[in-house]
């Protein structure tokens, strides 16, 4: 049993590494089998589709990204230190795992897009939502909080906020910047 959960590991790891450097539609079975040195019927006695593969990579890097940001804020009571974690936190996602990073990155577009066809696909924009639920909630506590400016709309800020930090997170001299940028927008100045 040990070997079919480690066959397992192996194919998600080379879809993760597929998916990151051609996105989904640049993949094949084939190239992913290859990659994990496995047969292409034994990706089909785990996941019955690409899609299926797919969606456990994304909501495996999902989750990863989650735990990641939002452990570093937990139990911080200060706002403003709380936000400024979480910013640093996700900047250090973006730059420290960039394989997780470029699968959502890669895909986000795709997932978001209202027509996309069929049951994965929904359950795959149905999780980005949530994690982007949990980013507007601490939009909106900052607002209660009333250290950011209540005009903003919760979601779209988390939309642009999670957008520019993996956009821009590339260039490290530009870290600070962002960082000032976006506490300025949320709170209309700069915080330090």
């Amino acid at each position: 049993m040990k070997n079919l959960s480690s066959a397992r590991e192996k194919i998600l790891e080379a879809a993760k590494a597929a998916f990151s450097e051609k996105g989904f539609d640049g993949v094949s079975m084939e190239e992913i089998a290859q990659r994990a040195g496995v047969r292409k019927a034994l990706i089909y006695y785990y996941f019955p589709s690409k899609e299926v593969l797919f969606e456990e990579v994304w909501n495996r890097a999902l989750e990863e990204l989650e735990n990641h940001i939002f452990r570093e804020v937990e139990g911080e009571s200060y706002y403003v230190r709380k936000i400024k974690m979480f910013l640093r936190a996700y900047i250090d996602f973006v730059t420290s795992r960039k394989v997780l990073s470029k699968v959502i990155e890669k895909e986000r577009a795709s997932v978001m897009d209202e027509s996309g066809e069929g049951d994965v696909w929904k359950r795959l924009k149905r999780r980005y939502d949530a994690f982007l639920n949990r980013v507007a909630q601490l939009i909106e506590e900052g607002k209660k909080s009333e250290l950011i400016n209540p005009e903003l709309d919760s979601q779209t800020t988390a939309r642009l906020i999670t957008e520019a930090l993996v956009a821009t997170a590339s260039s490290g001299s530009a870290v600070q910047s962002i960082e000032s940028f976006i506490l300025s927008g949320l709170m209309g100045k700069t915080e330090s």
